[in-house]
């Protein structure tokens, strides 16, 4: 029961930062630096995330966001921060992206955590192409199959998806 709370709070947490925080527009291009040598300039380690899914998709807009959280496990109640995001490209279904994550992710939560550290991902995604991301049609993250709880030990993490209905 514990969990389930945990991650109904955390989807709920995730659900107000997206609709709390400014959109910000940018006017620069998607970066053209190989993800190793950006990882090194920045003193930072990447999470290697692997997106598939069971739909049929139909990627109109193949530009998105991942957004990486990390929160206090103990502190049910605060908020998760967001550590770091990047935008990416992506064309076809199944794929692989390197998300650099600073070396000091964890030093950049707050509160300051007192106890294990969880993170999660978030993906932000107008794949329909009609200007509006995380609405009906675009793809998503599939909290029904996996809630996106990743660890930052340097292996792969799985992350399922389907396109809102």
């Amino acid at each position: 029961m514990r969990n389930h709370l945990l991650l109904f709070m955390a989807a709920g947490t995730l659900m107000l930062s997206s609709c709390t925080k400014p959109e910000q527009k940018s006017n620069t291009t998607t970066e053209t630096t190989p993800p190793a040598a950006s990882a090194s300039a920045e003193g930072s380690d990447n999470l290697k995330l692997e997106f598939s899914g069971t739909d049929k998709f139909e990627i109109k807009n193949p530009k998105f966001k991942v957004s990486l959280y990390g929160a206090d496990e103990r502190l049910a109640d605060a908020p998760a921060t967001l550590i770091t995001e990047r935008d990416f490209e992506q064309k076809s279904l199944p794929f692989t992206i390197d998300l650099p994550v600073p070396k000091d992710a964890e030093s950049k939560i707050t509160p300051k955590p007192s106890g294990p550290v969880k993170y999660y991902v978030a993906v932000s995604w107008d794949s329909d192409g009609n200007g509006k991301a995380d609405q009906k049609g675009d793809i998503f993250i599939d909290h029904d199959k996996q809630f996106p709880n990743v660890k930052l030990n340097g292996e792969t993490q799985k992350v399922y998806v389907k396109v809102l209905k």
